[in-house]
C-alpha cells in the first residue's frame, strides 16, 4: 500500500487589543479583543479541503471557559495558502491568561485533485471525524521560552497577541490505497493532531531542496519534497496533549524553496524527503535553533 503526504495548516489568531479610550489606575481595565483565525499551506493531491468548526472555547486561568464563538463557518484550507486566514471566532475578554484553545470539528470532507479518483471512480469523499475532535481538540498555548514555564499566553490591556494553531496534513488527512494499486484510492482518514504557538514570539525555517538523485526537479506536485520540522521538547516542557504535536512541515515548491512558518522558540530536527518514481530519498535531520522572532534562512538539503 502506497500512503502520500499532505501538508495542511491550521492557524487560530487571539488579538488582545485596547478599545479606544483610558481609565486611570484604580478604575476597571478595558476588555481585550479575542479573535481566532485560520491558515493552511498546499496539498499536492487535493483539490479542496473543507472543514467545517463548530464551537471554538478557550481555558482561561483561575476562572471559566470562555466561548468565543458557536459556530466557526465552514472553510476549504486551500484557499487559505501563504499568510491567507480566515476568522472562526471574535469575543471581548477582560484581560486574563489563557491556557488552551479547545476546537470542535463538525464535519470535513476532501476533492481529489483530476485525474484521482477514489476506487468508486468519485473524486468528493466524506470524513469520518473521531469522538475526540467532534467534543473538542484540546490546543496548549505556549509563551515565550522561559517565561513563567512556557504555559498559556497572557492577554493584557494595550497589547496584541496572537497564537497560532497548526494541522499537519500528513497525519491528519491519510490516504489510504495508490492510484496505482488494482483497488485504487479507498478513501481518506481524519487523524486530527495540532500544534500552537504565539504569533509575536514565532520564526521560520527555510531553504531550497535541491535534486540530484534523480537529477532533475519532479514534474508531479504529488512528488515534491515534504520538509519537516521536529521540535526538541527539551527545549518547550509544556505537556503534549493527545491530539496535539511537536511536528511542523510543509511542501515544497516547484523550484525546491521551502518555508516552514510558525515555529515556537526552541531547536528543531529538520529533515527534507520524497517519493519520486517509487523511490524514497531523504536528507537530515539537521538541528536548527529558532530564537524568539527568528527566521532562519539557508537550511538546504540534498536529494
Amino acid at each position: 500500500m502506497f500512503r502520500r503526504a499532505f501538508s495542511i495548516f491550521f492557524v487560530a489568531a487571539l488579538t488582545a487589543a485596547v478599545f479606544t479610550g483610558c481609565s486611570d489606575s484604580t478604575g476597571p481595565q478595558e476588555p481585550a479583543h479575542f479573535a481566532v483565525m485560520l491558515t493552511d499551506s498546499p496539498g499536492a493531491w487535493f483539490e479542496s479541503a473543507e472543514v467545517t468548526i463548530g464551537e471554538v472555547w478557550a481555558t482561561q486561568a483561575g476562572g471559566p471557559p470562555i466561548l468565543l464563538s458557536d459556530d466557526g463557518g465552514t472553510h476549504d484550507l486551500l484557499e487559505l495558502q501563504n499568510g491567507v486566514m480566515a476568522e472562526l471566532a471574535t469575543a471581548d475578554i477582560e484581560p486574563t491568561r489563557l491556557l488552551q484553545l479547545r476546537l470542535h470539528v463538525v464535519s470535513a470532507s476532501v476533492t481529489l485533485k483530476a485525474p484521482y479518483m477514489f476506487a468508486d471512480e468519485t473524486t468528493t469523499a466524506d470524513l469520518f471525524i473521531p469522538s475526540g475532535a467532534q467534543s473538542g481538540i484540546k490546543i496548549n498555548l505556549r509563551d515565550a521560552a522561559g517565561n513563567e514555564g512556557g504555559a498559556g499566553v497572557t492577554l493584557v490591556s494595550g497589547e496584541t497577541i496572537l497564537a497560532i494553531v497548526d494541522m499537519d496534513v500528513e497525519r491528519n488527512f491519510v490516504v489510504n490505497g495508490s492510484p496505482d494499486d488494482p483497488d485504487g484510492i479507498k478513501g481518506v482518514m481524519f487523524t486530527p493532531l495540532l500544534r500552537a504557538t504565539l504569533e509575536d514570539v514565532a520564526g521560520s525555517i527555510s531553504g531550497t531542496v535541491i535534486y540530484t538523485t534523480p537529477p532533475a526537479q519532479p514534474d508531479d506536485p504529488a512528488e515534491y519534497a515534504r520538509v519537516e520540522a521536529i521540535l526538541d521538547q527539551a527545549t518547550s516542557e509544556v505537556p503534549v496533549e493527545e491530539m496535539e504535536t511537536v511536528d511542523a512541515a510543509t511542501i515544497a515548491n516547484a523550484d525546491g524553496t521551502y518555508t516552514v512558518y510558525f515555529l515556537s522558540p526552541g531547536t528543531y530536527d529538520v529533515s527534507a524527503m520524497a517519493k519520486i518514481d517509487d523511490a524514497d530519498y531523504s536528507d537530515g535531520p539537521t538541528p536548527v535553533p529558532v530564537a524568539a522572532g527568528e527566521n532562519v534562512t539557508g537550511v538546504d538539503f540534498s536529494l
